[in-house]
């Protein structure tokens, strides 16, 4: 199953209509519009539970759906990602006229105590799991394939690339379905020579810890590399020394770029999931020279001067709204989690910088322009968002 393709833009947004969130637990928040049609409340330090606001009823009267099924969101962390991940879903929900009663329950990384929660689950006869985020997804895995309750990863990288799939067309037989975060590397090295058909060298930044972007992200990477004739570099940093590491490998990328690329017109730089370096962009920015700075995070290209050039990626929303699919498929009896395959974002997301792209002297290919679901113009504002070109006001 694929997400849906972006269409070319056939209708306006106005600029910063994007959803405020609100906070419903010191460790979580919802988009604002989320409680329009649910209610939350907090029934312990670690739990939230919600349910369908009084006020809501679809136009199909058919809002009492699923009103008798129960799920849980586990989430390992308090985190911005996770709340997109919900809020997305939860929309999913009510866009549909379902209205599970929905539980979040924020598990820290102690295996006994997230066994003691799926047994709880399971003595409750909760419906459906969503695993969230990688560390839950492998959690899972490692611990509950197999067993009574249906599970689907949610804001997870590559199950296929971390060994818990043998393939992306298979189900896995058993109670998971899985979604991937990323873009299969043939898909993603398309992409890239598209932008760059002579292109020569991919420098990826990683952080040395994050071990799941470096197994798909950049491990694929070098193979592909390999097959393809282009030199892919490895730039790995420590979390907590990012800005200060990154101002020192970046030149020295750029350096030996330059031994095969004079120019620097056929090299990029690619920026992994890694928060740690991601979130230091203004620094690898500052050190890149005139080589394109592209990232596989969609955020990473925003406003202004410190972003990325481009994206080529899967936003959490557009993994959320897929994942959350397929659970409306399993609670609906649509489909049996055991027979879904791995759930991919075909196309990717992709965001554009034309400040950025003109700052460094890099022509966009119109092939990227029509597929742009994001792109800030010329002064760095936002002219497209979600799909929708941007009425920008006046006041």
């Amino acid at each position: 199953m694929s997400f849906a393709a972006f269409n070319l833009i056939t209708s306006t947004a106005f600029a910063n209509s994007g959803n405020a969130q609100v906070a419903v637990a010191s460790w979580l928040k919802v988009d604002s519009d989320v409680t329009e049609a649910w209610d939350a409340r907090e029934i312990a330090p670690d739990r939230v539970r919600f349910v369908m606001a009084d006020d809501v009823e679809s136009a199909d009267n058919s809002s009492s759906r699923a009103a008798d099924k129960k799920v849980l969101f586990i989430f390992p962390k308090k985190s911005s990602a996770y709340n997109t991940a919900l809020s997305t879903s939860l929309k999913v929900f009510a866009d549909r006229g379902l209205f599970p009663e929905v539980e979040v329950a924020l598990m820290k990384k102690d295996t006994a105590k997230r066994l003691e929660v799926i047994a709880a689950a399971e003595a409750s006869k909760v419906d459906l799991i969503f695993a969230t985020g990688s560390s839950s997804a492998k959690f899972a895995y490692k611990n509950y394939l197999g067993g009574k309750i249906p599970v689907v990863t949610i804001c997870a990288k590559d199950p296929v690339m971390l060994g818990q799939m043998p393939d992306y067309d298979s189900g896995s037989g058993s109670n998971m379905a899985f979604t991937s975060l990323n873009v299969p590397v043939g898909l993603q090295g398309k992409y890239l020579k598209e932008l760059k058909p002579g292109l020569k060298n991919v420098a990826v930044l990683f952080a040395n810890e994050n071990k799941s972007a470096i197994k798909t992200q950049y491990e694929p990477l070098v193979k592909w590399g390999e097959e393809n004739g282009i030199q892919v570099l490895g730039v790995g940093v420590s979390q907590k020394e990012a800005a200060v590491e990154l101002s020192k490998m970046v030149p020295e990328a750029v350096a030996q770029m330059r031994s095969s690329d004079p120019s620097l017109e056929e090299s990029i730089f690619w920026v992994t999931g890694s928060t740690s370096v991601f979130r230091e962009i203004a620094t690898i920015n500052a050190h890149s020279s005139t080589v394109p700075v592209l990232s596989v995070v969609p955020d990473v290209v925003q406003p202004g001067n410190d972003t990325a050039v481009m994206s080529i990626g899967v936003g959490f929303d557009s993994n959320a709204q897929l994942a959350a699919i397929y659970g409306v498929n399993v609670l609906t009896g649509k489909a049996n989690v055991s027979d879904l395959p791995v759930g991919l974002v075909e196309p990717p997301d992709i965001a554009i910088s034309f400040l950025k792209s003109r700052d460094i002297g890099m022509k966009v290919p119109f092939f990227f322009v029509e597929r742009a679901s994001t792109i800030y113009g010329n002064a760095g504002e936002i002219a497209r968002s979600k799909g929708k070109n941007v009425v920008v006001s006046l006041n």
